[in-house]
C-alpha cells in the first residue's frame, strides 16, 4: 500500500473516531432527551438505551484505534509481524463486544416492548451486518497469520 494512502486512511480513521466521540458526548444525550419528551411513555427507558449505544460506539472507537495502528504498520511495511496479529485481535474483541452489547440491548427492547417494529428490524439488519464483519475479520486474521508464517519462512530461506 502506498504511504500516502495509508496516512490518508489514518486521518479518516481519526476523523471517524472524533465523530463518534461527539456522538457519545453530545448527540446521544440530546436526542435521547428529545425522544423522552416526545414519547413520555418510554421516557423511563431513555438511559437504558442510551448507555449501551454509547458503549457500542466506544467499542467501535477501540476498533478504529486498532485500524489506525495497522495502517501505521502497513505504511512502515511491517504488517506481517506478531504485533499486527495483536491489533487484529484487539479489533476482533472490540467488535465482538459491541455486537454482544447490541444484541443484548435489542433483546431487552423486544422483551420490554419499548421500540417500534421498524427500529427493531433495522437493529436486526445491523446485527446481521455486524456478525458478517466479525466473520470477515476472522477469515482475514487467518490469512494474515498464514502470510506472516510464509514471510518468516521466506526470510529464513533468503
Amino acid at each position: 500500500m502506498d504511504l500516502r494512502l495509508a496516512r490518508t486512511l489514518q486521518v479518516f480513521t481519526v476523523i471517524g473516531a472524533l465523530g463518534l466521540l461527539l456522538a457519545q458526548a453530545v448527540v446521544i444525550p440530546v436526542v435521547s432527551g428529545w425522544m423522552a419528551e416526545a414519547y413520555p411513555e418510554f421516557a423511563w427507558a431513555r438511559w437504558s438505551l442510551a448507555i449501551p449505544l454509547i458503549a457500542v460506539l466506544a467499542c467501535v472507537q477501540v476498533a478504529l484505534l486498532a485500524t489506525w495502528q495497522l495502517l501505521g504498520q502497513v505504511a512502515k511495511e511491517e504488517i506481517f509481524s506478531g504485533n499486527a496479529r495483536r491489533w487484529v485481535d484487539v479489533m476482533l474483541g472490540a467488535l465482538s463486544a459491541a455486537w454482544i452489547i447490541a444484541f443484548a440491548t435489542s433483546t431487552w427492547q423486544t422483551v420490554q416492548n419499548v421500540s417500534a417494529p421498524s427500529i427493531l428490524l433495522g437493529e436486526l439488519l445491523l446485527l446481521l451486518v455486524g456478525i458478517i464483519v466479525i466473520l470477515l475479520i476472522v477469515v482475514l486474521r487467518g490469512l494474515l497469520m498464514r502470510a506472516t508464517e510464509l514471510k518468516v519462512e521466506m526470510d529464513a530461506v533468503v
